[in-house]
């Protein structure tokens, strides 16, 4: 990772940049940097990070889970730690009693501020001297930076041996019309797809996952099968790299698919199944749904936030939305509209369409015709 101009001795860069190098000494500054705060604040590396995803909103403990890569015991401890000394407030979710909403106490986070107050200032002081196409690129080389190191720190903390060949899971067909997936435990870089021709025509599903498998209960009835697959955090599938997992779905019958638990990075294309519907909850960065024809009104559910969302249907397939949470920026179509609060958009009436339902905030929203 070599190109451009390295710094010199003064600090300014010369013909050869070592990227590696200066990544090196970014993250080494970074790390003395928040041990440094850590101690005025009396706060550990863990907890500083947790209450700077807290300071910008509200997150549901399993967001926190997935965003720091603990498992949901280490999360409880650390927010249980948190809570005592009053930097945190825990409550359950008015949708979901099930779940915990965090939230970071509004005067223990302005102290946190005035501490960390001289190193935002000199960071937009920094910025400011960059145009803003520069500033994009610095942005998208930051943010698969940061991707990366998540996925170190996960391979790190999985330990060796887990980075096996390809396991394929999978179960029969069976006489049912229909079947529901259930998929649990925080997914990452994996892309549900119809069967092709590498499909047994006998097989319900076919998963190929890079590293340990996750556990897997398939449940048949005379009228539905039910798949439920459980990740588990602390049994990564993903190694770093732009390497994907492959769920592939029997064709033969019509699905129902719900995720639990968040996402990240998820593709799922149905253009070649028959889908009832789809469900999301505990919050997704960067989700692709690219659909078919829809048999019936199809509905489209995600709960918990969304970094990313793109949509794909079939040209003239109309959608109908529901956003709650607002969206900063939402595109339809090619029409950018811009950011929205709580708002609805209704497409024709009739069977032959989507109804999409978004709870809880998106950050970049985009429907469009299948490519």
């Amino acid at each position: 990772m070599t190109a451009g101009r390295a710094r010199d001795g003064d600090g300014a860069i010369g013909d050869d940049v070592d990227l590696d190098a200066l990544l090196r000494e970014l993250v080494s500054a970074a790390q003395l940097f928040q041990a440094a705060a850590g101690v005025r604040a009396r706060l550990t590396p863990t907890e500083l990070a947790v209450l700077t995803i807290l300071r910008s909103s509200p997150r549901l403990a399993g967001q926190l889970s997935a965003a720091t890569r603990l498992t949901t015991g280490a999360i409880t401890k650390v927010l249980d730690g948190l809570e005592q000394r009053g930097f945190v407030t825990r409550a359950p979710d008015p949708g979901d009693r099930r779940r915990v909403i965090v939230t970071a106490v509004a005067e223990r986070v302005a102290a946190l501020d005035v501490l960390l107050g001289p190193m935002t200032s000199a960071a937009a002081t920094i910025q400011s001297t960059f145009s803003p196409a520069d500033q994009r690129t610095v942005a998208r080389f930051l943010a698969a930076t940061t991707e990366m190191l998540r996925d170190q720190t996960q391979f790190l903390r999985d330990g060796p041996g887990t980075a096996a060949s390809p396991v394929t899971l999978g179960a029969p067909l069976g006489t049912a019309p229909r079947a529901r997936l259930h998929l649990a435990g925080g997914i990452r870089h994996l892309a549900v797809v119809a069967g092709g021709a590498d499909l047994p025509g006998d097989s319900l599903y076919q998963g190929s996952f890079l590293g340990v498998a996750p556990t897997s209960q398939v449940t048949t009835r005379p009228d539905e099968s039910e798949v439920r697959i459980q990740f588990g955090r602390n049994r990564s599938l993903w190694r770093p790299g732009t390497r994907v997992s492959t769920l592939a779905l029997s064709p033969r019958v019509s699905w129902s698919v719900d995720v639990r638990g968040g996402a990240e990075n998820l593709t799922v294309d149905t253009t070649g199944l028959t889908l009832t519907s789809f469900s999301l909850t505990g919050g997704v960065n960067n989700l692709t749904l690219r659909l078919g024809a829809p048999r019936r009104p199809g509905r489209i559910s995600v709960t918990g936030g969304a970094k990313g969302l793109r949509v794909e249907r079939p040209a003239g397939v109309p959608v109908d939305l529901r956003l709650r949470g607002g969206a900063s920026h939402v595109v339809v179509d090619g029409e950018h509209l811009g950011p929205q609060g709580t708002w609805s958009r209704s497409g024709a009436l009739g069977k032959d369409r989507y109804e999409l339902a978004l709870t809880g905030g998106v950050k970049h929203l985009e429907i469009a015709p299948l490519g």
